[in-house]
């Protein structure tokens, strides 16, 4: 059985990859603290569609940090240099060591809640799919 053509186990794989891809644009953020004029990068998290559930019936969202859907694309991940709302250093870099550390914390956390997720409805499957007088 491929654990990926189930929905929750899309849905956790493509926030792993949304959240592999943010570690790299914090790691290049990091990597040019002292890089003159160098502007830190963010990325934005792609757009979730609505997934259909059974019977035609949508999914309701009863809270804001549930997870809405499928990305349209998996690799649509918008990176960008938003305009700077705090003083430039003297040579005009914009990386905050600090922030981008807190950044990297956060995602490592979402990281770990994700595979944490992931090997619980996996631990569950397991259970649903044993047999009970083996």
């Amino acid at each position: 059985m491929d654990l990926k053509n189930l929905t929750v186990f899309n849905m956790i794989d493509r926030n792993i990859e949304y959240l592999a891809a943010k570690q790299q644009v914090i790691a290049g953020n990091i990597a040019n603290a002292t890089t003159p004029g160098y502007l830190p990068k963010e990325i934005e998290k792609p757009a979730f569609e609505q997934e259909v559930g059974i019977a035609g019936m949508t999914l309701a969202r009863t809270n804001a940090k549930h997870l809405s859907g499928v990305a349209k694309d998996k690799n649509a991940y918008h990176v960008y240099t938003p305009k700077p709302t705090q003083a430039l250093t003297i040579d005009g870099n914009g990386v905050i060591l600090e922030q981008q550390m807190n950044e990297a914390s956060k995602t490592s956390s979402e990281y770990r809640r994700m595979i944490s997720i992931y090997n619980k409805y996996k631990s569950l499957l397991r259970t649903a799919t044993t047999k009970i007088n083996s």
